[in-house]
């Protein structure tokens, strides 16, 4: 059986949870949180299957694969069935992996930063100091870490900021303008693409930032039409987050900041 290493609001996690839960396959699960500042959630031998010791991490068999866009393809490779989330036209695959690129070119570590910035650093100012330091002492993402020191020192007014939230501003702007005429990001079908995004606007969402994108109408029904879906509900829905009420009150907090640096002009 596939075993999947993972956490609640994990946006990377979510994502693979949507394709497992989409494809119907059956999955066991092994919660290793590592957002909360506590390296000993890490099993002994993480890093030997994910040099950077994050999170998800897939098991098949004696086959391990670290990285959630590359999980999601590999269970489209290894378990084909009657449910298609990547299209068999070459051109669609390839806007399909266009739109999942934008993950890796920045606006995953854009997320964090939003989220350090609004809720994490509160959540780590409460963490024990020694305990904290291990955590980031073996943290082997060196930009992460060095991400992560600016904005739990700086918070709202971490030069980082502006351009993470401008980032989501542009990726929503470029995704919104395409959804007014396709139901879907790559081709006629729901795909990898889909999965792979909706969970920003879910993370995003949840910092109470929804109002800055209530206009951009092609969008919001897209993530509806998601979020409606049987597997979003089973994937994300039901694992919950064990941080909502933080992000809730940190988000409304934040809400005024955030929504200035999104009004600026680039």
């Amino acid at each position: 059986m596939l075993t999947l290493y993972h956490y609640d609001r994990s946006t990377a996690a979510q994502r693979v949870r949507l394709g497992l839960e989409e494809k119907g396959l059956e999955w066991k699960s092994v919660i290793v949180d590592t957002a909360l500042g506590d390296a000993s959630q890490r099993p002994d031998d993480f890093h030997k299957y994910n040099p950077k010791g994050l999170i998800p991490l897939l098991k098949d068999g004696a086959f391990t694969l670290p990285e959630s866009t590359l999980i999601l393809e590999y269970l489209e490779d290894a378990y084909p069935n009657h449910i298609n989330l990547r299209s068999k036209d070459p051109k669609e695959v390839a806007k399909m992996r266009l739109w999942m690129r934008k993950i890796e070119d920045g606006i995953h570590v854009a997320s964090r930063t939003i989220g350090v910035c609004v809720v994490n650093r509160h959540i780590y100012k409460k963490t024990d100091k020694e305990q904290l330091a291990d955590y980031y002492a073996k943290m082997r993402d060196g930009v992460r870490k060095n991400n992560d020191k600016i904005n739990i020192e700086m918070g709202l007014e971490s030069p980082l900021l502006p351009p993470s939230v401008q980032a989501f501003k542009e990726l929503f702007s470029e995704m919104n303008q395409h959804l007014q005429t396709n139901k879907w990001l790559a081709g006629n079908s729901y795909s990898l693409a889909d999965i792979s995004l909706v969970v920003y606007l879910t993370r995003l969402s949840s910092f109470q930032m929804a109002p800055l994108w209530s206009k951009m109408t092609a969008l919001n029904n897209w993530f509806e039409n998601i979020i409606s879906r049987p597997a979003y509900k089973s994937a994300v829905i039901d694992w919950g987050d064990i941080t909502e009420e933080k992000r809730r009150d940190e988000g409304k907090a934040a809400f005024e900041r955030v929504e200035k640096i999104w009004n600026q002009d680039n």
